[in-house]
């Protein structure tokens, strides 16, 4: 019998938070794009939203992708 494998795939955002930059590593299920911002989802209802100008860069892991 096989095991299940449980992927788990991450997202980091960078980007100019209030008073410096600030650097997130989040599941990437809780990242985001909407019309004209990023959100980040914190869980019970808590989002972080922050406007495309305002981001430096989002790199996720490919799915297609199996790092062994």
């Amino acid at each position: 019998m096989h095991a299940a494998r449980l992927l788990l795939f991450m997202a980091t955002i960078v980007y100019q938070g209030d008073d410096d930059t600030v650097s997130e590593e989040i599941g990437d299920e809780k990242l985001n794009y909407q019309e004209d911002h990023w959100q980040i989802y914190h869980g019970d209802d808590e989002y972080t939203y922050i406007p495309r100008e305002r981001v430096y860069t989002v790199k996720m892991t490919d799915p297609h992708v199996e790092n062994e």
